[in-house]
């Protein structure tokens, strides 16, 4: 038996403890949200929907990279990727809410909001409820599929013996890679469009899709870090196998998407702000509004400097505590991000973390937690056949 066919990680108390805690929390935030405003339980429902949901779908997005990179550091994680792209389908049914507050979320459904905004108004053959939901279904389809092809693929690998049979596989992914990653960009951009952007939809943004992007996959890069050393706990094997070099390689790849995440916000900012217009400006007046400025100040100094900072050091990206410290902090700012876009546009006063955004984030995060860990239990932990691991381990044992 190759050594790397480990057994599954059991993960039935993290099953457990996110079902429950999960539903908990869901069952508390509906009664709360709706015996108070029911316009709050949307609004906060949508931000944690936002980051829960892009962490599966980034991880989609980092899983076509690592396909089309190479290397064995990208084939290590390989498989807590499958695991958290599985979840789609989840958030294609989590989005139903949504749907049913889309009155209460989106401007452009009021008829005479839309009669009042000339802007607006010209967008109705796009903006529609109709179009609307027919957008999400195919955007579901399409990152379901594509979560699904590469899960099978990994699943023939696995059962071909180790050889040119299994060879042929992973160059059939990586070949596929390519295509599948503009097939996100495309698709992706169609989603922060209309599920984040369009709840200004008197302003507009190119760059808007790629800030929703680079974090969702900053995201993804930070749960992988911290999954890969809580499984180099488990098992001998994956200790060995994730060592300082690959650390240092995740490291890398999360300091240059921090970059490059924190250059499409700064280029955003410059290009809409130096327009002088009232329509392109507006979206950063209210977040500039002294009860906004202390958060947006904490997402350009803790959210970047910080982090870049820290991550240039060797040591750091070579200690897996340091380092997922480190990854900890990434998901926080991501977090932090998305409420920062979604919150102002509802004209709140200020930065209010309430307790019903606590019990959303806490309630999707525990169903996530269920899917993800059920999902990472029913295959092998590494992709047995995998060639560019196999020619690690044949190294190691030589």
């Amino acid at each position: 038996m190759t050594p790397l066919k480990l057994p599954p990680i059991d993960t039935a108390k993290a099953q457990m403890a996110g079902l429950v805690i999960g539903g908990a929390a869901l069952a508390a935030a509906v009664i709360l949200g709706f015996t108070g405003r029911a316009d709050g339980f949307f609004q906060s429902y949508l931000v944690s929907y936002l980051f829960w949901a892009g962490l599966s779908i980034g991880s989609l997005a980092l899983l076509f990279l690592v396909h089309l990179a190479g290397g064995s550091w990208g084939a290590l994680i390989v498989r807590p990727l499958e695991a958290a792209a599985s979840a789609v389908p989840l958030f294609a049914l989590l989005f139903v809410p949504i749907i049913l507050g889309m009155g209460r979320l989106y401007p452009w459904t009021d008829a005479a909001y839309v009669a009042s905004q000339p802007t607006v108004e010209a967008k109705t053959l796009y903006l529609n409820t109709a179009f609307f939901i027919v957008r999400a279904v195919v955007i579901f389809g399409i990152f379901t599929l594509g979560a699904l092809l590469y899960r099978n693929l990994s699943k023939r690998q696995d059962a071909q013996a180790a050889g040119p049979d299994a060879e042929r596989t992973g160059y059939r992914m990586k070949n596929l890679s390519g295509l599948w990653f503009v097939v996100y960009v495309l698709t992706m951009t169609f989603a922060a469009f209309d599920w984040a952007m369009s709840l200004t939809p008197t302003w507009f943004s190119g760059i808007y899709p790629g800030i929703i992007m680079a974090g969702q996959v900053v995201s993804a890069l930070a749960l992988m870090i911290l999954v890969m050393v809580n499984l180099s706990t488990k098992h001998p094997t994956i200790d060995k196998l994730f060592t300082p070099k690959r650390q240092q390689d995740l490291g890398n790849l999360l300091m240059a998407v921090i970059m490059f995440w924190a250059y499409t916000q700064v280029s955003q900012l410059i290009i809409q702000w130096s327009n002088n217009v009232v329509e392109t400006a507006s979206w950063y007046v209210v977040r500039f509004d002294p009860t906004w400025i202390g958060l947006s100040a904490f997402i350009l100094f803790f959210g970047f400097f910080a982090p870049f900072m820290i991550l240039f050091s060797r040591w750091v990206k070579r200690t897996r505590r340091a380092l997922s410290i480190v990854a900890v902090w990434a998901l926080i700012v991501q977090f932090i991000n998305y409420f920062w876009f979604v919150v102002p546009a509802f004209d709140r006063p200020g930065f209010q973390f309430t307790f019903l955004d606590l019990l959303l984030l806490v309630g999707l995060g525990g169903v996530w937690v269920a899917a993800y860990a059920r999902a990472l239990a029913g295959r092998n932990v590494l992709p047995a056949n995998d060639p560019r691991l196999v020619k690690v381990v044949a190294d190691q044992h030589a």
